[in-house]
C-alpha cells in the first residue's frame, strides 16, 4: 500500500474506465458481472495512465507499471481510506430513502460560498463510486460532501469505514430498495448505520425532527444538531435554523433565519414542489453547522440548478411536462403525483413507470397506488402505466398499460395529444425521459 499510495500522490487521480483515462491517472481494473477490466489495463497505460492496478495473475507481470493485488476494488477502497486519513478537512456524509442526491447538490451549492468543496458526482454513492470520489479529491479541498447509497444491510457501514465521516445526516427513511432490505425496519436499520458510525467516531448528526424515525434512531450520537422542515415538530429542541415555505410552484420560495438571528432572509430556489422543501432546509442546516452566514446560505440556495430528470418542467410540443423520472418509490411517487395534481392545469395525463427494487412488497405497493388513484380519477383525464410490475395488475379502461417508454412515445404521437399537462414519474430503469427525448 505504501508504494501504491506514493504513486497515487504523484498522480492526477484515479480512473475506472479505460476509455476515459487521462494522462497521469491511475487505472483501477475493476471486475463486473459481465466484464473484466484487467483486459484493458495495458491499453490504459498506452493512453497515458501513470499505472494500473490489476488482480488477474495472468497479466500481472506483463508490464512494469502494473500493481498486482488480490482484489482491485478492495484495494481501491483501502487506498481511499488511507487518503481520507491524510485529509485535513472535514468529511460530511448523507444518506436517505428520498432526495439524497438533490440534497447533496444543494449542500454543495451552499458550502461552496465559503469553502473549497469536493462532492460526489452524480450518484457515485456506492462501494465503487464513494472511494472513486475520495481519491479524486482535488488539492486544497476543505470539505468533502459524500452521498451514500445502499441496496442491502451493511453497505452504509462499509462506506462509513472507508469515508470516516465527521458529520452527517439522513434525509428521511421510507420504502425504498425493499428487495435488498426486506422490510421498512430493515431500511431503518440500514440507514441508521450512518448514525452508528458517527457515534463511534464522536461525530455530529444533523437531525430533521420533522422526519419519522430520525430522532429516536440517532440517540446514540452524543453530538446532535437539530432542524425541522415542519416547525411545530421541535420536541422542545433548540433548532440550528428555522425556515418557512412561502410558495412551492412554479419555484420554491422560502424564508429562513439562523438560530441566533433576529431577522429572516427570503430566497427563491429553482426547484419546484413542496416535497423538495425538506431538501432545502437540510442544506440550510448544513450551511449553518459549518458557520456560513444567512447571506451566504441564501446565495447558495439561489444558485442551485436542478439535475436533469429531477422536478423539471419541460415544454413538449404544445404540452407542459413535469419530468420527475430519476427515481421512484411509494413515498416519492405519491409526493410527485400530489404536487402535479395540485399545481398543473387540466386536462392532465399521469404516465407512471414501475417502482423498482421493492421486493416481495412490489405487487401490493403497485396495486395500492392504482387503487388510490382510482379515488382521484376526477382530477385527471388519463392514467398510463409503464413497465412489467404495473403489467402484472388487472387494469380497466380508461387506465392503460404500456410495456415500455418507447411504446408510450409512439402512442402520444398517434393520438396527437396537445395542450395537456403530463406527469412522467418512475424509476430510473424505466427511462421515462425518453418519451420527451431528454437525456
Amino acid at each position: 500500500m505504501k508504494a501504491l499510495y506514493q504513486t497515487f500522490r504523484n498522480s492526477r487521480g484515479v480512473c475506472i474506465d479505460s476509455r476515459k483515462i487521462r494522462e497521469g491517472e491511475i487505472f483501477f481494473a475493476i471486475k463486473g458481472p459481465n466484464f473484466d477490466a484487467n483486459k484493458f489495463a495495458a491499453k490504459a497505460i498506452e493512453n497515458g495512465a501513470l499505472a494500473a492496478v490489476v488482480d488477474n495473475p495472468k497479466i500481472a507481470g506483463s508490464h512494469p507499471d502494473f500493481f498486482k493485488v488480490a482484489d482491485t476494488l478492495q484495494t481501491m477502497q483501502q487506498l481511499a481510506n488511507h487518503h481520507r486519513k491524510n485529509f485535513e478537512g472535514s468529511v460530511f456524509a448523507l444518506t436517505g430513502s428520498n432526495g439524497k442526491t438533490t440534497t447533496k447538490e444543494l449542500i454543495k451549492s451552499v458550502l461552496c460560498q465559503k469553502y473549497k468543496v469536493h462532492a460526489t458526482g452524480g450518484n457515485y454513492n456506492n462501494l465503487i463510486g464513494l472511494p472513486y470520489t475520495i481519491l479524486n479529491t482535488k488539492p486544497g479541498t476543505e470539505l468533502m460532501v459524500l452521498e451514500m447509497g445502499a441496496n442491502a444491510p451493511g453497505e452504509i457501514a462499509q462506506l462509513c469505514q472507508i469515508a470516516e465521516p465527521d458529520a452527517g445526516m439522513i434525509t428521511n427513511i421510507g420504502k425504498a430498495h425493499l428487495e435488498g432490505f426486506g422490510t421498512l425496519e430493515g431500511v431503518i436499520n440500514a440507514k441508521s448505520e450512518l448514525y452508528h458510525s458517527l457515534a463511534e467516531r464522536k461525530g455530529t448528526a444533523l437531525v430533521n425532527l420533522a422526519e419519522k424515525y430520525l430522532e429516536v434512531n440517532s440517540k446514540k450520537v452524543k453530538k446532535r444538531v437539530f432542524y425541522s422542515s415542519n416547525e411545530p415538530k421541535t420536541n422542545g429542541r433548540e433548532l440550528i435554523a428555522q425556515a418557512e415555505l412561502m410558495a412551492h410552484y412554479p419555484k420554491i420560495k422560502l424564508r429562513f433565519k439562523l438560530i441566533k438571528s433576529s431577522y429572516y432572509t427570503e430566497v427563491s430556489c429553482q426547484l419546484t414542489g413542496r416535497y423538495n422543501f425538506p431538501n432545502i432546509v437540510s442544506a440550510i442546516a448544513t450551511g449553518a453547522f459549518y458557520g456560513l452566514s444567512q447571506e451566504e446560505i441564501a446565495a447558495g440556495i439561489s444558485a442551485f440548478k436542478p439535475f436533469t430528470n429531477r422536478s423539471e418542467i419541460i415544454n413538449f410540443r404544445t404540452n407542459t411536462v413535469f419530468l420527475d423520472a430519476y427515481n421512484a418509490n411509494p413515498s416519492s411517487m405519491r409526493a410527485s403525483i400530489d404536487h402535479f395534481l395540485e399545481n398543473f392545469s387540466n386536462p392532465r395525463i399521469l404516465i407512471l413507470g414501475d417502482m423498482l427494487e421493492l421486493g416481495t412488497d412490489s405487487m401490493e405497493e403497485h396495486r395500492q397506488l392504482v387503487r388510490d388513484l382510482q379515488d382521484k380519477k376526477a382530477e385527471y383525464e388519463q392514467l398510463w402505466l409503464v413497465g412489467k410490475e404495473f403489467g402484472k395488475l388487472d387494469v380497466e379502461a380508461p387506465t392503460r398499460h404500456f410495456p415500455s417508454a418507447e411504446k408510450v412515445a409512439e402512442e402520444l404521437e398517434t393520438q396527437s395529444i396537445r395542450n395537456h399537462s403530463i406527469l412522467l414519474k418512475g424509476s430510473r430503469g424505466i427511462g421515462l425521459e425518453r418519451i420527451v427525448g431528454s437525456n
